[in-house]
């Protein structure tokens, strides 16, 4: 497993240069300090359609997820580790990294598609087309539908 930072190289058009960005965005920058691998964060950017935001979103949630998992720990109440703080501190900026990852993805979370008029038009002049049990506007004028009775005639 690999740890590398280079604090020169945040372009985001390039495989490192995600690598570093997300590092940064979740301050995984300290090599005496080293939080996850350069594997993992791989593995979160390819998650994530390579969106530097959203992966560090997944990397700060995962970090929290292993401080969770420690108890707090005090030496003769001189020194005290409080792993839930960090834990609840990575927990809010996966918040707010996440967040940030939706603003800056063009969609928040939904994807939709179509079909262009031209499309629409050639699929209505089909002659071998089974016709649609609806349509739009089919009930706009009702008087073509119905006979009406009228007692007095």
């Amino acid at each position: 497993m690999a740890w590398t930072y280079d604090a020169s190289d945040l372009d985001k058009t390039t495989a490192t240069g995600r690598r570093n960005v997300v590092r940064l965005l979740v301050g995984d920058t300290n090599t005496s300090d080293q939080q996850v691998q350069d594997e993992e964060i791989v593995f979160s950017l390819s998650e994530t359609n390579n969106n530097v935001y959203s992966a560090a979103g997944w990397v700060a949630r995962t970090i929290s997820g292993k401080y969770s998992r420690q108890v707090t720990i005090g030496l003769d109440d001189q020194l005290t580790a409080e792993y839930s703080v960090l834990s609840s501190n990575y927990a809010l900026l996966a918040d707010r990294l996440e967040y940030q990852g939706k603003k800056t993805s063009g969609s928040m979370g939904m994807i939709g598609g179509g079909i262009s008029k031209t499309d629409v038009d050639a699929v209505r002049q089909n002659s071998d087309r089974v016709t649609p049990a609806f349509r739009k506007d089919q009930f706009s004028n009702l008087s073509d539908l119905f006979t009406y009775y009228d007692p007095n005639d």
